[in-house]
């Protein structure tokens, strides 16, 4: 929960921070429904400042972002292929709950979350299916090749792009938490992490984060 007041203290903050060609924009998004809540999450996003707009100035975008519609409905079917050509179906999930990666060979962030990902697999094993879509496809082998010098231990299905617009994701990486059933039941952003070297950019993770909770909900 932030106030106004908050949100415009991490906004002065960071501004000092970020590059001079860059601006920082507070955005609320995802409004959705639970029981008798309006929720609306709050993102911050540094963007180039190509207009020149003076980046002292304080205001809150308000968008929607239709992926999170999809919250408590059931996953969009899909078929897809893996690295070896084998068609896998979205039926395959129903009974046993699912994480679901979905990145690119472009984005550095969906790169970077690699490791801490494949250890969240490692921890629940078999209790969760553990599935990654890239919109990349193994044509020329360059995506089998990206994954040898960047490991990923999920399972990979390729050519995602046509499931992408069927999800409505724009920003990614997104990390997709379905039921057994086949319903999406959380939708969220980046593997979590408590702080950030912003000279380094090196990261301190939490062993009980919102990703551990949120597994530990769905394999009960």
């Amino acid at each position: 929960m932030y106030s106004e007041k908050q949100v415009r203290q991490i906004f002065e903050s960071s501004n000092k921070i970020i590059p001079e060609n860059y601006i920082y924009k507070p955005t609320v998004y995802h409004k959705i429904f639970k029981k008798d809540s309006i929720i609306n999450y709050l993102a911050f996003v540094a963007q180039k400042n190509d207009s020149k707009t003076d980046k002292s100035i304080f205001k809150i975008e308000f968008k929607q972002d239709s992926l999170f519609l999809l919250l408590n409905k059931k996953l969009p079917e899909f078929k897809l292929k893996d690295l070896s050509g084998n068609v896998f179906s979205s039926t395959q999930l129903i009974g046993k709950p699912a994480l679901i990666n979905y990145w690119a060979i472009y984005c550095g962030p969906c790169v970077f979350e690699f490791p801490q990902l494949d250890e969240l697999k490692a921890k629940y094993g078999d209790k969760m299916n553990f599935i990654a879509i890239t919109e990349n496809t193994c044509a020329g082998d360059d995506l089998k090749k990206f994954l040898e010098k960047h490991p990923f231990n999920f399972y990979i299905l390729e050519n995602g792009e046509n499931y992408k617009k069927t999800l409505k994701i724009g920003a990614i990486p997104r990390n997709i938490f379905i039921d057994k059933n086949g319903y999406i039941r959380y939708i969220q952003s980046n593997f979590p992490y408590e702080k950030i070297d912003l000279k380094t950019g090196g990261r301190k993770y939490s062993n009980n984060n919102y990703f551990v909770k949120i597994i530990e909900e769905l394999i009960r």
